[in-house]
């Protein structure tokens, strides 16, 4: 799921009936007191957060999310045409940044913004798909039906995002391999 944080109607409804057509569900906050509840509640894969919302500000949002512990990505829409507020962005655990100078008097690049949604899931479906792989008994390599239902599974919320402190899994009975010893 994705949660949605911009206060411009217009550029809400385009982003959402965008990326509802590419397959992902969308959640959007009614209010602007209602963002810190609803990522906690809905535990989004992904903000997708407006820079320039205001009362509290994008940059103040995004503090907020990550003081009360959302692990998930952020992608921050036209950020790089507020360069001075980037740095302290990334500092607050922003992943991608989407847009430029001008970005909300311009044609809207749904592409751009699906590229940055699909790159901060990336190691998430990785993960997965590995997870997947090693469950069905293969030891190394990639296989594309895996990828593609870690994928679905990611993206459907069917499967939690590892969380940020990455923890050494333990081997399955399954994965593990038979030591060789030499014959004589």
């Amino acid at each position: 799921m994705i949660m949605l944080v911009t206060f411009q109607e217009k550029l809400r409804e385009q982003l959402v009936t965008s990326l509802g057509k590419q397959g992902y569900e969308i959640c959007v906050p009614p209010h602007r007191e209602d963002v810190l509840s609803m990522a906690k509640e809905q535990q989004p894969l992904v903000v997708l957060l407006d820079m320039y919302i205001d009362n509290p500000s994008g940059l103040e949002v995004l503090q907020q999310l990550r003081t009360q512990g959302y692990q998930g990505k952020v992608v921050v829409v036209g950020g790089r045409s507020i360069p001075s507020r980037i740095s302290e962005a990334f500092r607050f655990g922003v992943d991608q940044v989407v847009g430029g100078p001008g970005w909300i008097d311009e044609a809207i690049n749904f592409a751009q913004i699906e590229t940055a949604i699909q790159t901060v899931l990336h190691s998430a479906i990785a993960a997965r798909a590995s997870e997947l792989y090693e469950s069905r008994g293969r030891m190394h390599g990639k296989d594309l039906e895996d990828w593609l239902e870690a994928e679905r599974q990611i993206l459907r919320g069917k499967t939690a995002l590892p969380s940020a402190r990455p923890t050494k899994a333990e081997p399955t009975e399954r994965s593990k391999k038979p030591k060789k010893t030499k014959s004589l």
